[in-house]
C-alpha cells in the first residue's frame, strides 16, 4: 500500500510539472499578453482614414460589406469586427462595414385612384419614401368626408406628374392630391398641417 501511495504521489508531481512546463512554453511561444493592440472604435470615420489608421497601428483593415444607413456620411464606417476594445495580435484583420457611396434608388408606387390617404402614407413608408405636400381637390366620385382617395401624385413642388415605377432616391418626397366631396371656395388647399402626425 505504501508503494502505491509513493507511485501515485510521483505521478501527480510529474503531471503538475509537465502541465506547468507546457503553460510556460505556450506563453513564450505565443507571446501571450505582450504586443497586443487594442482595437479602436472606428464608427463614423471615413473608411479610407480608418484603413490608414489600422495600418499605422499594425493591423490590417478590410471592407467586407456596404449598406445604406440614413444620417451617416458616405463611405463612413458603420460596423467592425473585432469590436472596439478587443485586444488582438499585430497583423490581425479588422473587417469593416461601410455606408454606401450613393443613396439607393427606389421605385415610386402607383397611389393614384388606388388608395386612400392613410394607405398611401403606409405604402410610402414601406417604400422608404416621404409624404410631401398634400392638396385637396373636389371630386365628383367622393361620397363621404371619410373618403380620401389619392387622385394624383407629383414631383415635389411641381405640377409634373410622377409615373409609377419611376426610380427616385430613397427618402424622396412625393406630393399627393387628395379627393374630397362637396364644394369649396377654392379648388385646392394645403392639407399639410391636417395630416402630419
Amino acid at each position: 500500500m505504501k508503494k502505491i501511495l509513493i507511485h501515485f504521489g510521483l505521478i501527480c508531481s510529474i503531471s503538475i510539472l509537465i502541465g506547468l512546463g507546457v503553460l510556460w512554453y505556450l506563453k513564450i511561444y505565443t507571446n501571450h499578453d505582450s504586443d497586443l493592440i487594442e482595437v479602436t472604435d472606428l464608427s463614423g470615420k471615413d473608411s479610407n482614414d480608418a484603413l490608414k489608421y489600422l495600418e499605422n497601428i499594425g493591423l490590417e483593415g478590410e471592407v467586407t460589406d456596404t449598406v445604406y444607413k440614413d444620417g451617416v456620411e458616405k463611405l463612413a464606417v458603420i460596423n467592425q469586427n473585432p469590436a472596439p476594445g478587443m485586444m488582438v495580435k499585430p497583423g490581425r484583420k479588422v473587417y469593416l462595414v461601410i455606408n454606401i457611396n450613393s443613396i439607393p434608388m427606389v421605385s415610386v408606387p402607383d397611389l393614384a385612384n388606388k388608395s386612400s390617404l392613410s394607405q398611401a402614407r403606409n405604402i410610402l413608408i414601406r417604400k422608404h419614401l416621404k409624404l410631401g405636400k398634400l392638396t385637396e381637390q373636389i371630386s365628383s366620385f367622393v361620397k363621404s368626408k371619410n373618403d380620401q382617395p389619392i387622385l394624383a401624385q407629383y414631383y415635389p413642388g411641381t405640377d409634373k406628374p410622377i409615373k409609377p415605377g419611376t426610380m427616385v432616391e430613397r427618402n424622396s418626397l412625393i406630393d399627393l392630391v387628395v379627393g374630397i366631396s362637396g364644394s369649396m371656395d377654392s379648388d385646392s388647399v394645403n392639407l399639410q398641417d391636417i395630416v402630419e402626425p
